[in-house]
């Protein structure tokens, strides 16, 4: 009789911290007064979001109902603290004490969740987007390689991109968070992935083992061949997770706050996770190596 093997082992895979922690210093934190809006080349080699490498996350946005009491949920519940931008219709709150920025944003006209990639030439990107099967369905390249674009890839998973330039200044954050990006956590076809983004964003797609369908990407970003893995037709998609220390007592916060807290497993590698809403129904991911 054949071994019964559990899908999930793909996904199991030594301890690596998914999101560094350094001494929380201030002046790191910021968000782009207009994300898009790119400085002069000079400016941008000062730029403290310089510090994101060509191919790497930069920012995420999360789309919600309403930006502002998402901010009040996901700033009690994480700590998080952010700059509010009114933009013509609708409403954005950029976290200024996280290590990767997340943008809420109450545009209804915006995917779920949009993962910003930082690159050096955004018009080498645009065309590299066009000719690997994807779509770019807004864009401003500037003549020095700057400026930002947004499409999707050759699978319809939403993709934006930009040169990271200087940070508009704003006040200092009076806190460290207790949630960080965790894992943008792809559900694609591993081989068209590894040709999409090696060309878009530089990317190698790395197994966890040798027959894993799990593959580790550029830090914070994660590719699982889903339909590989079990045999079946799975739907491209992308699920935000957020890191804690602990899970149970970031799951019992989520339901304080009027949300809703979903089973937790590890099945992430050595992670406990848990995917959940928050009390507008958006979901999220909350990830942890301990459960208490």
């Amino acid at each position: 009789m054949a071994d019964i093997r559990d899908p999930f082992d793909d996904l199991r895979r030594p301890l690596v911290p998914l999101v560094p922690r350094p001494e929380f210093v201030a002046s790191l934190f910021g968000r782009l007064r207009e994300e898009f809006g790119m400085t002069s080349t000079e400016e941008a080699q000062t730029s403290e979001s310089t510090q994101v490498p060509h191919g790497g996350l930069a920012m995420v946005h999360l789309r919600v109902d309403d930006a502002d009491r998402a901010m009040r949920f996901f700033g009690a519940l994480f700590g998080w603290q952010a700059e509010r931008v009114p933009f013509g219709d609708h409403v954005s709150h950029y976290t200024v004490n996280t290590t990767t920025t997340i943008r809420l944003l109450d545009d209804p006209g915006s995917p779920v969740v949009v993962p910003n990639y930082a690159v050096a030439d955004v018009a080498r990107a645009i065309s590299a987007v066009g000719s690997g099967g994807g779509r770019i369905t807004e864009a401003e390249p500037a003549p020095d390689g700057g400026g930002w674009a947004r499409g999707t890839d050759d699978q319809g998973l939403p993709v934006l991109v930009y040169r990271p330039g200087a940070y508009h200044p704003h006040a200092a954050p009076t806190q460290a968070a207790s949630g960080e990006v965790g894992l943008v956590f792809i559900r694609a076809d591993a081989a068209k992935a590894a040709a999409f983004y090696g060309e878009v964003l530089g990317w190698r797609l790395i197994a966890a083992h040798p027959e894993s369908h799990y593959y580790d990407t550029v830090a914070n970003v994660g590719v699982f061949d889903e339909a590989a893995a079990f045999g079946h037709p799975v739907e491209p998609s992308v699920t935000l997770y957020f890191s804690v220390e602990a899970l149970l007592p970031a799951l019992r916060q989520v339901e304080a706050l009027g949300g809703r807290a979903g089973d937790h497993d590890q099945d992430m590698g050595p992670y406990f996770t848990a995917v959940c809403t928050d009390d507008q129904g958006t979901t999220f991911g909350v990830m942890s190596a301990a459960l208490e």
